[in-house]
């Protein structure tokens, strides 16, 4: 419990608050971006649920797998994240990290659990239509959903957190270097 002070009409109360009256909600960054809808498989020739999943950061240098250990048990979908991992390619790419997976025969609705590392979860209800999914919310801790494939592309920049340039500090103290030689010489 914490204690709240307040002055009215000069006449101090004291009131016993919660920290969760007093603390705000922590916010998490996006960072992962997660699409849900229906798709066909003219392998199989059947009719699934794709969930494909991606990180909001994008890699400069190669693109990832995202490692992911997943699980269906019941009305339940846990999916959780164990990192990162190359792929294996003969050329290097950049982009988001993704994880694709496809369901089939799965219930009318369904508990969507994403779990990082650190047990942090984003959890979401979902309900398969014939051609849709349906959300019980849009975004949930570090995991924004979408059930639009072209809504998922059209925002994929906005949601991204792209990674800054960083200075090149060993061509700017050499310069720098430079500029105090010629002083000397000078």
């Amino acid at each position: 419990m914490i204690f709240s002070l307040s002055f009215n009409n000069s006449a101090a109360t004291v009131k016993l608050r919660s920290a969760k009256e007093i603390m705000p909600a922590i916010k998490h960054p996006i960072e992962y971006r997660l699409l849900v809808q229906p798709t066909f498989d003219t392998t199989k020739h059947k009719d699934g649920i794709i969930f494909l999943l991606e990180t909001s950061k994008q890699f400069t240098n190669f693109s990832y797998i995202i490692d992911v250990k997943e699980s269906v048990e019941g009305k339940k979908i846990v999916w959780i994240l164990h990192g990162l991992r190359a792929p294996s390619m003969n050329m290097p790419s950049t982009g988001n990290a993704q994880y694709r997976s496809i369901y089939y025969d799965l219930g009318k609705e369904m508990d969507f659990t994403l779990i990082k590392k650190e047990k942090v979860e984003a959890s979401v209800s979902l309900k398969f239509l014939r051609s849709s999914v349906k959300s019980s919310a849009s975004i949930v801790n570090f995991l924004k959903i979408y059930t639009d494939e072209h809504e998922f592309i059209n925002n994929r920049m906005t949601d991204a957190d792209v990674p800054e340039n960083k200075p090149d500090v060993h061509r700017e103290h050499a310069a720098s270097k430079k500029l105090t030689n010629k002083k000397k010489k000078v």
